[in-house]
């Protein structure tokens, strides 16, 4: 958790914001609160880079806190929003919890500030989290993608407890005759005809590839074992004797 918090505050009454600001510095000493009161000066603080939270009021006198929602929806998602207010009721704020406030807090009922924002950021962080593993695991799975299509020989990726096979390339699907979907969860030895199936040989020299019309074509095949996803597999490369790969 950070140790300091930069806030944007929403706020028509400066003693409000200043009871906010002493709220809440109880927890984060150095945290700086921008108090703003317009639409023009709430846009603008918008851009900043480095904002941790935005609070708002609920009801101003020349801006509400709908719109302020729906602005920074827009432009900060990442943000989290909570509502500090007097005048919001039940109905209004859960409607407010739809439309992605993160949560709200009665000004009579302060003391649930410093609980709620911690919450509030506790879960921002946690999605941060998340959608960091996810960009490198889709970085990853793009990096193997194109590591395995670029493999000049058939390639069967099979699970090797079960002998399904969980992917192919496309030079697989090209020698087998079938569509990727139509290989994969059938059994490695529906398509590899293999005198060592059990064995713990790196290249098998004799071995027949039975495509998807029964046709038998015969190839050498290359065996790796690895883990993936702490899953053991058995990647079989298949070079079709004669052939130009």
């Amino acid at each position: 958790m950070k140790p300091s918090l930069r806030i944007l505050n929403l706020e028509d009454d400066s003693r409000d914001a200043e009871l906010n600001h002493a709220m809440l510095s109880a927890r984060w000493p150095q945290c700086e609160l921008m108090r703003v009161d317009t639409r023009g000066d709430f846009v603008a603080a918008l851009e900043q880079e480095d904002l941790d939270l935005i609070l708002s009021d609920y009801t101003m006198p020349n801006f509400n806190g709908t719109e302020a929602l729906a602005l920074a929806r827009e432009r900060r998602p990442e943000v989290p929003f909570l509502f500090v207010s007097g005048t919001i009721g039940e109905d209004a704020a859960i409607e407010a919890l739809k439309n992605g406030a993160t949560d709200y807090v009665l000004k009579h009922r302060l003391m649930r500030l410093i609980p709620a924002v911690d919450r509030a950021l506790r879960e921002t962080e946690a999605q941060s989290e998340r959608d960091r593993a996810e960009e490198s695991m889709r970085h990853s799975e793009y990096k193997y993608r194109t590591l395995f299509e670029a493999l000049g020989d058939g390639a069967f990726l099979a699970d090797q407890e079960t002998g399904k096979i969980v992917d192919v390339n496309e030079a697989a699907t090209s020698m087998v005759g079938l569509q990727r979907g139509k290989i994969i969860g059938r059994n490695q030895f529906d398509f590899l005809e293999l005198k060592e199936r059990n064995g713990e040989a790196r290249r098998i020299p004799e071995c027949v590839l039975i495509g998807g019309g029964g046709n038998r074509v015969p190839v050498e095949v290359y065996n790796t074992w690895l883990t993936l996803y702490g899953r053991a597999l058995v990647l079989r490369l298949c070079h079709q004797k004669g052939g130009t790969s």
